[in-house]
């Protein structure tokens, strides 16, 4: 995981139920409702890394993600003046209790940079409260300029037992071989189940189950950075995928699946999925990459099955000639 991704992912995992790490947030109530929603107010606009909400007390909670340790003025200022009103409509908060909206700010950071982070927002006049990141402690700076609520879910801190989940595995900002790491296990993968096409939106979304939650512009570089990936992937096998560019009938690009390695032999399968592994590595191919141990490699699961498969039929052979 990117660094710069890792105090999101931290905050996105308080929310989460059901991860091994202690869900405090989600325990308190809070959820989340937005991912770069921009947001505009008398200071200016702001563009809302994550944004909470409590839905018992109409209470927002607006996250600005930290990827270094410098804090900008102009950024801090629109978040300062920022109306509760201007979130919930920026980003189609439904409010089901009829008491008046409240917002605060919460900014995240890596642990290493929470200290420069914090002097910096004081330099600069603001108050806010900093969430500090590390891979098995999160720590609430400044807590007294947090709200009740926040206050009472995190200013014990949060040990974790795990480092933060991957939840967000990339972002626009991703570089594209990240991007690729994780749109080609998902185009194989709907090879195998023989999917004649997928809309852009519909792969970027199973690659990135997060999507809906994006702002509009977000979303569109989303689907940006993954439409490059495909691209590049559909060039090195065109005889397994095909990209169709939107037209005027169909408003976005379309990725169409084709000859799957499950018509082949038995035997052949297992080399026709081990190519589709190495297409597009280029040099690169024969260097060692360590998996991801948070996923399972749906290229290595089926190799394996399939040499296993091999192995069976093989001994069952030698038996039946022994015979």
């Amino acid at each position: 995981m990117e660094a710069r991704l890792q105090p999101v992912n931290a905050l996105l995992g308080l929310v989460t139920a059901g991860d091994v790490n202690p869900s405090l947030l989600a325990g308190a109530g809070f959820r989340v409702v937005g991912l770069e929603v921009p947001a505009v107010g008398p200071a200016g606009k702001a563009v809302i890394d994550v944004l909470l909400f409590h839905e018992a007390t109409n209470h927002l909670v607006q996250c600005e993600s930290k990827s270094g340790a410098n804090v900008e003025e102009d950024q801090a200022r629109a978040y300062a003046a920022m109306p509760a009103a201007n979130a919930v409509q920026a980003a189609y908060v439904d409010l089901r209790h009829r008491t008046t909206p409240t917002i605060e700010t919460l900014y995240l950071c890596l642990d290493e940079n929470a200290e420069r982070i914090r002097l910096g927002l004081k330099t600069i006049g603001f108050l806010f409260p900093v969430l500090g990141v590390g891979d098995r402690r999160i720590e609430l700076h400044d807590a007294d300029y947090a709200s009740e609520r926040l206050r009472a879910a995190l200013q014990e801190g949060v040990t974790l037992k795990a480092p933060p989940p991957r939840i967000i595995a990339f972002d626009p900002e991703s570089p594209s071989d990240a991007v690729e790491r994780h749109v080609r296990p998902a185009m194989v993968a709907a090879l195998a189940n023989r999917t004649p096409f997928l809309t852009l939106t519909g792969l970027t979304e199973r690659v990135a189950p997060h999507y809906g939650l994006y702002g509009h512009a977000a979303q569109n570089r989303l689907k940006s950075a993954v439409k490059a990936a495909i691209v590049k992937i559909v060039e090195a096998a065109p005889d397994r995928f095909a990209f169709d560019p939107p037209a005027n009938v169909r408003p976005e690009g379309l990725i169409r699946f084709l000859r799957t390695p499950e018509d082949h032999d038995p035997r052949g399968r297992t080399q026709a999925y081990q190519a589709l592994a190495r297409t597009g590595q280029g040099a690169s191919r024969r260097r060692r990459v360590v998996p991801n141990p948070d996923q399972m490699d749906l290229l290595s699961e089926l190799v394996t099955m399939d040499n296993d498969a091999e192995d069976i039929d093989t001994v069952s052979d030698e038996e039946g000639g022994r015979s």
